[in-house]
């Protein structure tokens, strides 16, 4: 069991089988992620903590005796399809970690366990959650057709990407389509930043996809490539989910895209 649960408090599931990272990674949940850490030292008991208590994230060793992770993954998805799991694991089993993310796994650390990599790993999956629980606005067939999915900038709106200049073309709730001349690394996590409506958005973002859109001409003749890429939300604070889905929805109501600002 963990200490009792402050109102908006979310929990933490930690189950390692050695006492000295359960203990650190429980003080590290409570005190960096501000989250109610449960600590389990075993399968079933984690299991059964799954059915008892309402645990909005589990931090899984993959190696322990008895009931492995991978077989605690299994019986969590069982349970609670959509509880996001971090597996924590050795270098040595990097095989059982590709495993676990085809289960259903949401990501995975490894041991020693980088913290400030823990924290980013946790906040995205959380933000995933809490990003999929927004509400959705009632919308006729057509207005599913206009959104599919996505809000097309019909004007060309600035916007910044670590120290990038670049445009905004279309965002979602999930992300976000950027053009821009300078490259980015598909995989790496930027701050993008972009003001709705006076309030200026920061959202931490990882390159998924990029592709040379076209070329432009630039002062003294040069031809630039321009790259477009699709940009995953991996960190967002609810204000800005907030921000982005209620722009969403007005722009659907309205039946046309129109810039942030």
């Amino acid at each position: 069991m963990g200490p009792p649960k402050e109102p908006d408090m979310e929990t933490a599931l930690v189950v390692d089988d050695e006492r000295f990272f359960l203990t650190i990674l429980g003080d590290f949940v409570r005190q960096r992620m501000s989250m109610r850490p449960l600590l389990a030292q075993d399968g079933a008991t984690a299991l059964s903590l799954v059915d008892k208590e309402p645990v909005d994230l589990v931090l899984l060793d993959i190696v322990m005796p008895g009931m492995d992770g991978l077989e605690v993954l299994r019986g969590i998805k069982d349970r609670r399809p959509d509880l996001p799991v971090i597996m924590v694991t050795a270098s040595s089993v990097m095989d059982h970690a590709v495993t676990a993310l085809r289960e259903g796994a949401d990501d995975f650390v490894r041991k020693p366990v980088d913290l400030d990599e823990l924290a980013l790993s946790i906040t995205r999956a959380l933000t995933k959650v809490r990003v999929a629980k927004l509400p959705q606005p009632k919308r006729d067939a057509g207005s599913n057709r206009r959104r599919a999915g996505r809000v097309r900038m019909r004007d060309r709106f600035p916007a910044q990407l670590q120290l990038r200049e670049v445009t905004l073309v279309d965002i979602s709730l999930s992300g976000a389509l950027v053009e821009h001349t300078e490259p980015v690394r598909p995989g790496e996590i930027y701050r993008l930043a972009f003001p709705i409506e006076g309030h200026q958005v920061q959202v931490l973002a990882r390159a998924i996809r990029a592709f040379a859109s076209h070329r432009v001409t630039v002062p003294g003749g040069e031809r630039q490539i321009v790259y477009r890429t699709g940009m995953e939300f991996v960190g967002v604070e609810k204000g800005s989910a907030d921000l982005i889905s209620a722009y969403i929805d007005r722009i659907v109501q309205q039946g046309a895209a129109t810039p942030l600002t």
